[in-house]
């Protein structure tokens, strides 16, 4: 049998019938999973926070409730049939994503589409049997693709947490998108059902995967730029290159018609090797991460359809199509046992490297891809031409990050360092009542007329703040530069925001106990008027007060003295700690008038800095003016 619509051979014996389904045809069906993939990713990355905003066994409860629910679409097939397994799923995650836009991410609303997202998941295998697994790849990878294009035009800080014309806009174009692709499919003849292997079925949990790795590394911007020491916009077009190899490749029918299951092993394992070398406590940095990206979205997404392969197959011998069903359900629930404890870990370290989650969301998708990999299933047509036909399409989405790399400012800088403005401030991945919001933290730094803003658990593709760029996001709405500090991993760390000339900067992380941390520095000014303006979050909590006396120490050692300083941070501790009395001793005096109960953010400065006006602000915002000696 030979489906022209999509240029698609279809393998094995002919299979039972179980009942009728539907397969719609064409531009419709690949747009349905193209929408479905896109607004899920953005569910997830409005979801993750607020699991991170809770106990952890709240966090891990919610994850395991929302995966449950995957598990629910065989009793809905033969309640209601395929139809409304489709209509429930898709439509429920497209109608969650426009009561988030109207209400905000909340809790239950993070919940509520999670669940509805996983149970999308065996319904885009319902609605898509037919179409051949690179076919299936094709859709998955272009939506992911549209969506990183959107996230440019709200620097990364999606549009699902702001208000206004724009962000309303874009949600309503792509869930109309989804309701026209999604009717398109109520309208299709019925076909009937093959029959399913478990075999079969367990390449339907290869979407779980691959969607965790696209959230935490493939298709996020903010995480190639912070890991890869680039700018935003130079790691969109990274991310861009992954993403366009990966679709042209597929459209080309450059894909082996029979894969070994070998293969397949070898893929995932490459694929783990490069997430896990890149994502996590441990992880490379360096320009070595583009050089894994890029190839690492054209494995997965190769991957993704060759485990997709079986399950959509159209003709076939085993038992029920639910089978398929489950398997989509396994591949929910270990999305989520991958990316709920990964957001956890930087407030909650896990017992072994999170690097490990990363890497085992590569090494179980080529192993799904191993397993379905000679089952037979639709085939690509080799079409050279559609290689060229996915580049050209995918040039379209370059232009949200060229308007973004040209919208960026910068202050002109304030020359010397005689008398500076400091403000410093932790801003908790700007997560505020639930929501991310970082224009908050802007508003509370302009009310300061601040020279130099410290910032501490700043996210930069963090999951905990919606994989946005927070550092980089802030540098642009303040017109500052951004000097970036890793701590517990490249994705959450301190920064510095410096209207003064930068001469020189540096950065270190301190492994002190069962979380990592670190500090970041840069010298400012020109000439002689120059100051040097450290900063650091230090482990919280009274059982870490040893943890925050070697960390202190660390940064003491590494400052060695140095004249015109200023050392900001939060300390996580009072001031009358005896751990502070690390950095008293060595010579540093806290600036007068920024000591305040309950708050632990702290500013000292050497004999020759000259503490002037400071404030401190009910949110923990510390400023003071300083004059820098010569």
């Amino acid at each position: 049998m030979v489906t022209t619509d999509i240029g698609a051979q279809m393998e094995g014996p002919a299979g039972g019938t179980a009942g009728p389904s539907i397969v719609p045809r064409g531009v419709a069906r690949l747009t349905l999973i193209a929408v479905t993939v896109a607004v899920f990713a953005e569910t997830l990355r409005y979801s993750l926070p607020a699991f991170a905003n809770t106990s952890v066994g709240a966090a891990l409860g919610l994850g395991l409730v929302a995966a449950a629910v995957a598990f629910l679409a065989p009793a809905i097939r033969a309640l209601r049939g395929p139809r409304w397994l489709v209509v429930i799923g898709v439509g429920g995650l497209l109608l969650t994503r426009v009561v988030a836009q109207g209400t905000g991410p909340v809790l239950n609303l993070a919940v509520v589409g999670t669940a509805f997202g996983l149970l999308a998941l065996p319904a885009l295998y319902e609605s898509s049997r037919g179409l051949s697994g690179v076919g299936f790849s094709i859709a998955a990878t272009a939506g992911l693709a549209f969506d990183t294009s959107i996230r440019m035009l709200f620097g990364t800080w999606d549009g699902v947490w702001r208000g206004g014309i724009g962000p309303w806009a874009v949600c309503l174009i792509v869930v109309a998108a989804g309701i026209a692709a999604l009717a398109r499919e109520m309208s299709s003849p019925a076909v009937p059902f093959p029959g399913i292997s478990w075999r079969d079925a367990l390449g339907a949990a290869a979407l779980g995967p691959f969607i965790a790795l696209q959230v935490l590394v493939l298709s996020n911007p903010a995480f190639v730029a912070s890991a890869g020491w680039l700018s935003l916009t130079t790691a969109c077009y990274v991310v861009w290159a992954g993403q366009a190899l990966a679709l042209a490749f597929l459209a080309s029918g450059l894909a082996v018609r029979a894969v070994p299951g070998g293969v397949g092993v070898l893929g995932g394992t490459l694929l783990g090797v490069c997430a896990g070398a890149v994502a996590g406590t441990y992880a490379l940095d360096g320009k070595l991460v583009v050089f894994a990206v890029v190839p690492a979205q054209l494995l997965a997404a190769w991957l993704l359809a060759v485990a997709c392969r079986a399950p959509l197959r159209l003709a076939g011998t085993g038992g029920p199509i639910w089978r398929v069903d489950l398997g989509a359900a396994l591949g929910g629930l270990a999305l989520v046992a991958i990316l709920v404890p990964y957001t956890l870990n930087p407030e909650h370290p896990l017992p072994f490297p999170n690097n490990a989650l990363s890497g085992l969301a590569g090494i179980l998708l080529g192993l799904l891809a191993a397993i379905a990999a000679a089952r037979g299933g639709p085939l690509p047509a080799r079409a050279p031409q559609r290689a060229l036909a996915a580049l050209g399409g995918c040039l379209l989405l370059l232009v949200p990050p060229v308007l973004f790399g040209q919208s960026a400012a910068t202050k002109a800088p304030t020359g010397g360092a005689a008398e500076i403005r400091v403000v410093s401030l932790n801003i908790d991945q700007a997560m505020h009542d639930g929501r991310l919001d970082p224009e908050r933290i802007a508003r509370l730094v302009e009310t300061q007329d601040a020279d130099v803003v410290t910032l501490q658990d700043v996210g930069r593709g963090a999951t905990a703040s919606g994989t946005a760029d927070l550092g980089v996001w802030l540098s642009d709405r303040l017109e500052m530069k951004l000097v970036w500090g890793p701590a517990a991993d490249s994705q959450y760390g301190n920064a510095i925001l410096t209207a003064v000339p930068v001469q020189s900067t540096g950065s270190a992380r301190v492994f002190s106990g069962e979380q990592v941390r670190g500090y970041v520095w840069a010298r400012l000014g020109e000439g002689d008027a120059t100051v040097d303006v450290w900063t650091t979050r230090l482990a919280p909590g009274d059982e870490h007060d040893d943890a925050r006396a070697v960390e202190m120490s660390a940064l003491v050692k590494a400052w060695s003295g140095a004249p015109r300083t200023i050392v900001t941070g939060d300390l996580s501790t009072e001031a009358d700690a005896e751990e502070i009395g690390v950095l008293t001793s060595a010579g540093l005096r806290r600036a007068p008038g920024t000591l305040a109960k309950g708050v632990t953010q702290n500013i000292f400065g050497t004999d020759d800095v000259v503490f002037g006006d400071s404030s401190v602000d009910d949110g923990g915002l510390v400023a003071v003016t300083a004059e820098v000696g010569r």
